[in-house]
């Protein structure tokens, strides 16, 4: 070793105990390998709390096999582990360096004989000389266990893998699972004592979510028969209450990450080893924590991971921009979310340079409908008319505000926009809006103002010398002069709009704003649920301000000389119509079908509004509207009777055979009826051919159904003609819908091309042919009623179905049924129970 040490400098003793190292973990690796994997198999499972679903017993038996195991084969490996020599490092060098001959082990070589040779010395040196040469560039290479021989299947990378998929799996947890699995909790379910757990979790009934419920049981794995949830998630709020029987001592509740017990309630005794807690999550002692736990004798008896959900607060934007619908209502697209459900929308108006309302608040609050009751997500546009109110037509921001059951609210951004206003023809009408106008704007426009009032005066002409209208303006005169309160302005600003609608509309114009009054307390009313009784009471006060309105408007337009478009050669929509309309929505809101009733009244509504802006531009009908009028007459008159026949097939259907016998006549009027039809629509279809060049879709298949009702009926088949006869109707209401769009498209290119302007959108045709220019095709029949469009005063868009007749007569058949089996004292108690449930909202 002295001769290698000076040969290869002072790191060649490095390299030899390195060597040595390196020889002695070839040897140990392998040695050690037994214990390594038994060790490696327990971490495993401790990692995947397999040991939880073991009995005690076991669980304390496999530890101590696993540890006993261990020491064994540790003590095994280290008895076994030889002493390296240097000769052992040498060699070990010289294979890693790739040496021949064993150069590091001749250079401590001696000469054994020739020692007094000088011949023979001169050959050693030689020879150590070629081997010290041979011996440069020393290397220990990699050691080499050989662990691949001991193990061909390769179960060292399992195990390596599943160590690392363990510590992915638990994470934080994985200390506190190793401690479980070697010092399991000895606690009273594990000691085999008799405890059973009960935890119901309850969310705030705001939330819509069912009670959680949980079960521990040293007796029964799961006596709810029910998997237990790996994670809880439970919304702050919620209402914990558990029971605890057995255990012999007093056990706590605690949410906490490491049940502290700064987290930790006390149960209440409420009997011999029996325990009760109600308490609420989220409150002052348990706030926050990832895990609910039940204690006892300081030992975790049973616990759950757990999140607690607080309740976010809720989101809303705008889903478009605001705008005017051709109605003159201001538009407001919008969408909400909420995690639990949104309660309400609000909109708030302010005016763009910050002034108040005269004498009141500095915004408006509207209250925009919600399709359903506190959904997750809602989405919709809400109309509302603001065109009386005094900022109309002035430049505003718009912002939303939603809110949730807790109280909270969220905020959208700020959308500028103009409120629509009202655009009077009359010259005196416009006259005084601007005046009322110009009040809203500078409340110092009260000389300027009064000025212009007493022009008015001083011309009774412009109002037809109406003594009430001038009356009217020297009050509203008188009182911007003498009365200096904001609120004398306020009065005026009223008094002025209500006159100018009285000049523009007539007497028409104070039972129009009655019946708006009536239908918006109605609105409001559905749209805070309200009872029943204030329901119809409030549908009455809409059916008299109706009558009102109807009346007056006959009166206005028997004043203007303009009758003619009442008479009914020139109507699209009657009196009877609207009457059916109101009855069909009474009897919506009876079968608790509020959201379609309230968007059925929002329809009316529209068509009153459309009503009264045809009254207000006058005109007449041209030759045009009424042969489209006319048509469309014809068409419902074809449907009527074909309705007709239909009720009496079915009729004759139902009797019995010789009942039928005796009444053949009726069989033959059947058919005599169902071919006077089919020539009434072929004649009405070859007018629409002339009139459109082609007949609508529906009308031929209409005809065809006909002819097979016809031989069906002279047949005797009664029953037969049923189905033909259905399909024909289906398809003449199909075709008298095609018909009325395709007209309100050829009038509406018309009007545009004779006037060379576009007429407004949506108006109502009642009263005249021009109402119906300017019409969207699709949106409106003839007769001014929506087919499909969206944004409704009161309700969300598109949304909701309005049943019809044969829904709503199957809809009263089952309430009738309902109250009848409600009357049957001899049902049982728990179905006369659930029938009266389902009553108490009808």
């Amino acid at each position: 070793m002295a001769n290698g040490s000076k040969r290869h400098g002072i790191f060649y003793p490095a390299y030899l105990r390195l060597a040595r190292l390196s020889l002695t973990w070839e040897r140990l690796w392998p040695a050690l390998w037994p214990a390594t994997a038994l060790a490696g198999v327990f971490v495993i499972a401790a990692l995947f709390e397999l040991f939880n679903y073991l009995p005690i017993w076991l669980h304390a038996g496999l530890v101590i096999a696993f540890l006993i195991g261990f020491l064994a084969a540790l003590q095994k490996a280290v008895t076994r582990l030889p002493r390296i020599k240097d000769i052992q490092a040498k060699h070990h060098i010289e294979q890693a360096s790739g040496f021949d001959h064993r150069p590091l082990t001749a250079l401590d070589d001696t000469l054994a004989a020739g020692q007094g040779d000088a011949q023979a010395r001169a050959l050693w040196r030689a020879h150590q000389q070629r081997m010290a040469e041979n011996s440069d560039h020393l290397k220990l290479g990699i050691p080499k266990a050989g662990l691949a021989k001991r193990d061909p299947w390769g179960s060292r990378a399992a195990v390596a893998l599943m160590l690392i998929v363990g510590v992915i799996a638990a994470g934080s947890d994985s200390f506190s699972r190793l401690s479980r699995a070697i010092l399991p909790e000895l606690n009273a379910l594990t000691l085999g004592r008799s405890v059973a757990i009960n935890i119901w979790i309850t969310p705030p009934a705001y939330t819509g979510m069912p009670p959680i419920v949980l079960h521990k049981s040293n007796q029964i794995a799961n006596p709810a028969g029910q998997d237990q949830p790996k994670i809880l998630n439970v919304p702050a709020g919620s209402t914990i209450l558990a029971q605890v029987n057995g255990g012999g001592a007093l056990p706590q509740l605690s949410v906490s990450a490491t049940a502290n017990p700064a987290n930790t309630l006390d149960f209440n005794r409420i009997e011999a080893d029996a325990y009760h807690l109600e308490t609420e999550l989220g409150g002052a002692a348990l706030k926050t924590g990832d895990r609910l736990s039940i204690l006892q004798h300081g030992h975790e008896l049973a616990g759950w991971p757990m999140t607690i959900n607080k309740d976010a607060a809720p989101t809303v934007e705008f889903s478009g921009a605001p705008d005017a619908t051709p109605q003159l209502r201001l538009q407001l697209p919008f969408q909400a979310k909420d995690d639990y459900g949104v309660k309400s929308v609000t909109a708030s108006i302010r005016r763009l340079d910050g002034k108040k309302i005269p004498g009141g608040e500095d915004e408006i609050i509207l209250r925009l409908p919600l399709p359903g009751e506190e959904e997750t997500s809602v989405k919709g546009k809400s109309n509302h008319d603001l065109i009386s109110h005094v900022w109309a037509g002035l430049p505003v921001l718009v912002h939303l505000l939603a809110g949730d059951e807790q109280g909270q609210t969220g905020l959208s951004q700020v959308e500028p926009v103009v409120l629509p206003e009202r655009r009077f023809s009359h010259a005196a009408a416009k006259e005084i809006y601007e005046i009322r106008k110009q009040l809203a704007v500078d409340k110092r426009s009260r000389i300027l103002a009064g000025l212009k009032l007493d022009q008015l005066t001083d011309q009774p002409e412009l109002f037809d010398g109406n003594n009430t209208i001038y009356l009217g303006l020297r009050v509203a005169r008188e009182r911007l002069k003498r009365d200096q309160r904001e609120l004398a302005v306020v009065q005026v600003q009223k008094m002025l709009w209500d006159i100018a609608l009285q000049i523009e509309e007539g007497r028409a114009a104070t039972a129009g704003a009655d019946l708006r009054a009536a239908q918006r307390r109605l609105m409001e009313a559905l749209d805070r649920n309200a009872s029943t009784a204030e329901i119809e009471r409030l549908m009455n006060e809409v059916q008299k301000a109706l009558e009102k309105f109807m009346s007056s408007l006959m009166r206005e337009l028997q004043q203007r000389g303009q009758l003619s478009p009442l008479d009914p050669n020139a109507q699209t929509m009657t009196n009877q119509d609207i009457q059916r309309m109101l009855d069909r929505a009474r009897e919506l809101m009876r079968q608790g079908s509020r959201d379609a009733a309230r968007q059925l009244m929002a329809e009316l509504q529209r068509m009153l509004e459309n009503l009264r802006s045809a009254l207000s531009r006058g005109g007449r009908q041209s030759q045009q509207s009424k042969e489209a009028q006319q048509m469309m007459r014809e068409m419902r008159d074809i449907i009527r009777k074909q309705q007709k026949l239909l009720e009496e097939t079915h009729k004759r259907a139902g009797r019995d055979p010789a009942e039928r016998e005796q009444e053949g006549k009726k069989d033959t009027e059947g058919l005599t009826d169902q071919e006077g039809i089919r020539r009434q629509l072929g004649k009405m279809m070859q007018k629409l051919g002339e009139m459109m060049g082609k007949i609508p879709q529906g009308l031929g298949k209409a005809e065809r159904e006909m002819r097979q009702s016809e031989k069906a009926l002279g047949k005797g088949r009664q029953g037969q003609s049923v189905g033909p006869q259905s399909r024909a109707l289906d398809a003449l209401r199909q075709g008298a819908q095609n018909s009325a769009r395709a007209m309100a498209r050829r009038m509406g290119r018309g009007r545009g091309r004779a006037n060379g302007r576009r007429g407004p959108g949506g108006r109502f045709g009642a009263f005249s042919g021009p109402r119906l220019r300017g019409m969207r095709p699709g949106n409106r029949d003839p007769f001014g009623r929506r087919q499909q469009e969206e944004g409704n005063q009161g309700t969300a868009t598109g949304r909701v179905k309005i049943p019809g007749e044969s829904e709503m007569q199957r809809a009263r058949k089952i309430l009738e049924e309902l109250r009848r089996r409600a009357g049957d004292l001899w049902r049982p108690e728990l179905e006369l129970d659930y029938i009266e449930r389902l009553l108490k909202r009808f």
